[in-house]
């Protein structure tokens, strides 16, 4: 294979790796887009973005590690929009340069974390954007999830656990009394979690494009998805959306940090790409 720096965008602002395979005209006629995980730069956290362009480069597929405007190498923004919606303009510009300058068709995202949410995003405004691979989206529990969750503190530490069990409760009756009771926002709310309904809707609205999906949870998001089959039962009103392939990772971290982790999210994901040429 073979890796080149691009600039592109307008302005040539934006900054990516290309990773090509070692042959003049690349087997696959579908190019993978790789971005930011959160804030960290194009090679991914723990360097998988790079390792991951280089397993499917060997594949067959045009692989491109993106920098999002304003992080890693690329510039900021020339005119003020959402951090979703300049996602989406320059996940756009780096199709559009691909097209330009390779045989790529069609195109698939890997997603982690943000790169997730800005993928569902992309996809929905861009018929190129046919198939996702979606990291760590948002998480909707259910009465099985925290019942889960319970056994593993209880059976970690029963003491410390029955205690804080405990004081919940007086708290709880304690507030209740006073009538006091002050919401505390949780940090998916902070970031902008939408409601259950909303997402599924998005969910459809891709299936309905018939765009390929893949969900996949991994043991970093633990407090909020836990168990194979939280998926189906946290959307099963929704139809198609409880169908949607999904996978729980439960010994790969949030940020693949450990070389089994590594192994198993590029297992993961090639199995998705090598569904499409």
């Amino acid at each position: 294979m073979n890796e080149n720096i691009l600039n592109f965008g307008h302005g040539g602002r934006l900054t990516g790796t290309l990773t090509l395979p070692l042959t003049s005209a690349p087997a696959k006629s579908t190019a993978i887009l790789l971005l930011n995980a959160g804030v960290i730069h194009r090679m991914g956290p723990h360097r998988i973005n790079v390792k991951l362009a280089r397993h499917l480069a060997a594949q067959g597929f045009t692989v491109l590690r993106i920098d999002l405007s304003g992080q890693g190498d690329s510039q900021n923004a020339e005119s003020p929009q959402s951090f979703e919606q300049q996602a989406v303009l320059d996940l756009q510009a780096a199709m559009d340069h691909l097209q330009r300058i390779t045989s790529a068709k069609r195109f698939a995202l890997a997603g982690i974390c943000s790169g997730a949410h800005h993928g569902v995003a992309a996809a929905l405004q861009d018929e190129r954007l046919s198939a996702l691979w979606l990291m760590d989206t948002h998480t909707y529990p259910t009465l099985r999830t925290y019942w889960v969750r319970s056994i593993r503190q209880l059976r970690q530490q029963p003491g410390p656990t029955l205690r804080r069990w405990g004081m919940k409760i007086v708290n709880r009756l304690t507030t209740k009394a006073e009538n006091r009771q002050v919401p505390v926002p949780s940090i998916e709310e902070t970031y902008g979690k939408p409601p259950k309904a909303e997402f599924a809707a998005e969910i459809q609205s891709l299936i309905a494009k018939q765009v390929r999906l893949q969900i996949v949870y991994s043991g970093g998001v633990f407090w909020s998805h836990n168990y194979p089959a939280q998926w189906r039962d946290a959307f099963k009103p929704y139809g198609a959306v409880a169908r949607v392939p999904n996978e729980l990772l439960p010994d790969v971290d949030h940020t693949a940090s450990t070389l089994t982790a590594q192994h198993q999210l590029i297992e993961s994901v090639s199995r998705f790409a090598n569904q499409f040429d």
